[in-house]
């Protein structure tokens, strides 16, 4: 397998887990069946706009076997954002089929433009 991706429209799996959207919850977004994607992942975690008084968002990556029970990955998780135009991107190891963005939200009426994109390099025959 090789270890870069040169043409990532053909050689890469992408998902949205979090469509661009005003958020304010605490939840886990889309999951993504990354079956036919194999070696290491990436995500992007890109925010805009952020309101509201003291807000705070922590997103991660968590997997599942069966897309229904989640568990953290490990090192896959985003530095913390409080204030707006934050891009982000992690690189992981998934050991599970699916993958999703999980973020927590605090502080007082926090509003945070958020989008999640999470990849991998798809299996070569």
């Amino acid at each position: 397998m090789s270890t870069a991706i040169n043409d990532l429209k053909n050689q890469a799996l992408i998902g949205a887990s979090a469509y661009p959207a005003s958020v304010n919850d605490t939840t886990g977004a889309t999951a993504i069946d990354m079956i036919d994607a194999d070696g290491r992942c990436f995500a992007i975690q890109v925010i805009g706009a952020v309101g509201g008084t003291s807000p705070s968002l922590t997103g991660k990556i968590q997997e599942s076997s069966d897309n229904s029970t989640w568990t953290d990955v490990t090192s896959a998780t985003f530095t913390v954002v409080t204030a707006s135009s934050s891009l982000q991107t992690i690189v992981f190891d998934r050991t599970k089929r699916y993958l999703r963005h999980h973020r927590t939200v605090s502080g007082t009426t926090p509003t945070f433009l958020l989008g999640v994109l999470i990849g991998e390099q798809k299996k070569t025959v």
